[in-house]
């Protein structure tokens, strides 16, 4: 009996180490977001825009903050833990960027974000609405292969 819930209580504690092993790095991109600022030029110069991603029931969202792009000039690459997306202005936008300070002298948004969990990229899809633009894609299906003993 005593065998028993020793194992009991490690695979617990293996399964909490795995959650916390799968979860640090979305805790301390949380942790900095205070920091991140939607105004921060990169060094190629874009603008690095707000994103986040969360969960969903079995899906992952991302969601970016891409206010004046064009969407015919929106490219989204999906991978299995990140999605990176990268947008040029709409011609309203280029038109009038002097009276903008947060877009003269930008080529556009660029940013890629880590996403909470691994997904299927296959399935992704996206929709960009008033500034926001909204990727969504299913949870991966844990992966595994049958052994056969010798």
């Amino acid at each position: 009996m005593f065998r028993e819930r020793s194992r009991d209580l490690e695979r617990v504690v293996e399964r909490i180490v795995r959650d916390v092993s799968e979860s640090i790095g979305s805790l301390i991109e949380s942790a900095a977001s205070p920091l991140r600022l939607s105004t921060y030029i990169t060094p190629e110069g874009y603008r690095r825009p707000v994103g986040d991603a969360y969960l969903d029931g079995d899906e992952v969202v991302a969601v970016f903050e891409i206010p004046g792009a064009a969407k015919d000039s929106i490219s989204i690459t999906v991978r299995e833990g990140e999605v990176e997306v990268e947008a040029g202005f709409s011609e309203e936008v280029l038109k009038n960027a002097g009276k903008y300070p947060g877009f003269r002298d930008v080529k556009g948004y660029k940013r890629v974000l880590q996403l909470p969990r691994k997904i299927e990229a296959d399935s992704a899809k996206a929709v960009y609405r008033d500034g926001v633009l909204v990727v969504r894609a299913s949870l991966a299906k844990p992966k595994g292969v049958k052994v056969k003993i010798e």
